[in-house]
């Protein structure tokens, strides 16, 4: 890694805990560039603005989440077995967070949305990219699942894997508010019931 690489990385991985614990709006470039230990002239030299390091920070969080909770999921065994894993993995992860940071951080991808997408088109089009990209993600493992004889042939997996996104990310608002982790391991789980319509498919032992 270059000394140049370097600092980029710092500046995105610094950006990424702090707003990830307090807030886009909260944290600014000059304490960003504080805590990473890099001169706020050498910022611009990486991002043309704050908005572009957003980004960014996107993309580092959702890489991140594949590491440690999509990649080990989708290795799981059956499509169903993925998806009851990949519930169970982001549980997993917001107490790994939250013994971590001190508090129940959220999804950085939502907290982002819900600050950011009323008055920023560039992070709002990327979160919405990313979005799409897990709902489809969903959507795969839902059409495996009725492949494998796993769900009925009249799922409707897009409909399913829009309910089953929007679910995950009102949980792990909801763990926010609370300060409490607990709720996200009780209720992921239980997304796995909006797989199909009348079907209710239980959650697993946790």
């Amino acid at each position: 890694m270059t000394p140049a690489t370097s600092t980029r990385e710092r500046l995105i991985a610094t950006a990424a805990g702090l707003w990830h614990v307090r807030s886009y709006a909260d944290v600014g470039v000059s304490e960003i560039c504080a805590a990473a230990d890099v001169r706020k002239g050498s910022f611009y030299h990486f991002f043309s603005s704050k908005q572009e390091l957003a980004v960014a920070v996107i993309d580092r969080h959702w890489e991140e989440a594949y590491v440690n909770v999509v990649g080990p999921a989708l290795r799981a065994g059956s499509p169903m077995e993925q998806l009851q894993r990949l519930t169970i993995g982001i549980a997993d992860e917001v107490e790994r967070l939250t013994d971590e940071l001190g508090v129940v951080p959220g999804c950085p991808f939502g907290n982002l949305a819900v600050e950011l997408s009323t008055i920023d088109g560039a992070v709002r089009d990327r979160l919405e990219s990313l979005f799409h990209d897990q709902r489809e993600m969903l959507r795969r493992l839902l059409e495996g699942a009725v492949e494998a004889g796993e769900l009925p042939a009249a799922t409707d997996a897009a409909g399913a894997a829009a309910a089953m996104h929007a679910y995950i990310e009102g949980v792990l608002l909801v763990s926010k508010n609370a300060n409490d982790a607990s709720i996200a391991r009780t209720l992921l789980p239980l997304t796995l019931r909006l797989a199909a319509d009348g079907t209710a498919v239980e959650a697993a032992s946790v």
